[in-house]
């Protein structure tokens, strides 16, 4: 019953044509790139155009602040609940049906939160909105795979990575003046739509790239088990590690730069989204040079220089702040080079992990996205729980994860030396 429901919901094995695209784009084209980076878009979106309404929400509904925020952490728990889910059936049932079934998910829990009348509500819509987001960044990562390899498929991801980027570069701003302006219940709306322009690119554009003859053909209850030979094997958890802990060094800063800079560095609240744009910058720099030099030199020896850069910069962040040193104009440029390293990082770890798994690459992708949001939310925590100071907490745990992901990188040269190991 239960493998009946899963095929009537994402239809046969055999493509439709009522579901085939109008106009494909080419891999290799621009189109291709920004249809992949907004769909992996959904995440940041949904969290950054949406922080800036969380005051509005409170008193409207007459809630804490701390109810509030659970609508935040909820929408983390259905993204990560998520990308399990739809890992393995993306390699079941092909990319288009799961990714077009998160999206039409994400759409109504969209539309539950906008027309919430209490919190409860609004958090039951969060949860299932991060459960739909999730499809988005799972399946994009395993059609770059489906359509490239290697050091091509590193390249891409920077790409769709670079785009992806502009989504925590202007929501913050966006979002703040939707609410201001409209309404908290205004940034709902332009979420649905961002839901119907992705469904439209969807049925448009975006081709099948995993064919019905390169799926596997197993019972609903064996489409997880393509996790265990991940799991269990080194290299795949020296990529996994790497990759989150770079996302986790990334995760300690939004946690903790509101604090730094409004309590430390003396910035407006007004002022604090421009400079959180700036380090996003970093960001975009970072995946531009990847995209770059990725085709000359590998994914793993750039993975290895983003991550010792990363740790290189952190650990100059501490010598500085070890120094008695809180001045902003000297604290800014390190921390601009260790943000600047986490699409390099986060382009090569996927391209690495994919490439060792092209038949289970939806599993795969879905692995990378649970590491890098559980090892990121549990970074924010310890952000919040240590009481060292702003600065100094952002920066010891920065410093830590950047050293973590340095020992997974070591560990993953250490295991492609040994002669059972395979590229």
């Amino acid at each position: 019953m239960q493998a009946a429901g899963i095929r009537l919901l994402f239809g046969a094995r055999r493509p439709s044509p009522l579901f085939g695209p109008i106009k494909p784009a080419r891999p290799d084209g621009v189109a291709m790139i920004i249809i992949l980076g907004v769909i992996t878009a959904f995440a940041p979106l949904s969290i950054d155009l949406y922080l800036p309404s969380l005051p509005l929400i409170e008193a409207d509904l007459g809630v804490s602040a701390g109810q509030t925020q659970l609508s935040l952490a909820l929408f983390f728990v259905g993204l990560a609940l998520g990308q399990f889910f739809y890992g393995p059936l993306a390699d079941r049932y092909g990319r288009r049906r799961p990714l077009l079934a998160g999206i039409l998910l994400y759409g109504a829990a969209t539309l539950i939160c906008g027309l919430a009348t209490g919190i409860e509500a609004l958090l039951v819509g969060r949860l299932i909105q991060g459960f739909g987001a999730a499809a988005g960044p799972v399946i994009a990562r395993a059609v770059v795979r489906d359509l490239y390899s290697g050091r091509r498929a590193a390249r891409m991801m920077s790409f769709v990575i670079l785009v992806m980027t502009m989504a925590p570069l202007i929501a913050p701003v966006l979002g703040g003046w939707i609410s201001s302006q409209l309404g908290w219940r205004a940034v709902f709306a332009v979420l649905a739509l961002f839901a119907v322009i992705c469904t439209a690119m969807l049925l448009i554009a975006l081709y099948e790239t995993h064919p019905a003859e390169r799926r596997p053909d197993a019972r609903l209850g064996q489409l997880f088990m393509a996790y265990g030979p991940i799991l269990r094997d080194p290299v795949s958890l020296a990529y996994l590690g790497a990759g989150g802990m770079a996302f986790a060094a990334l995760f300690a800063y939004v946690a903790g730069s509101p604090f730094v800079y409004t309590e430390v560095f003396g910035v407006s609240q007004a002022q604090f989204g421009y400079y959180f744009a700036l380090n996003v910058v970093g960001l975009l720099i970072g995946n531009l040079t990847n995209g770059q030099l990725v085709m000359r030199y590998g994914h793993r020896r750039m993975l290895s220089a983003g991550v010792l850069i990363m740790a290189s910069a952190t650990a100059a962040l501490v010598a500085l702040v070890a120094g008695g040193v809180t001045a902003q104009w000297l604290i800014t440029p390190p921390l601009f080079v260790a943000l600047g390293t986490v699409g390099i990082i986060a382009a090569n770890t996927v391209a690495g992990l994919l490439d060792r798994y092209p038949a289970h690459a939806g599993a795969a992708s879905a692995l990378f996205g649970v590491a890098q949001f559980s090892l990121g939310a549990v970074s924010a925590a310890l952000v919040g729980l240590i009481t060292a100071g702003p600065l100094v907490t952002m920066v010891g745990v920065m410093a830590v994860t950047a050293a973590l992901a340095l020992a997974a990188v070591s560990a993953l040269w250490h295991q492609q030396r040994r002669p059972a190991s395979v590229a």
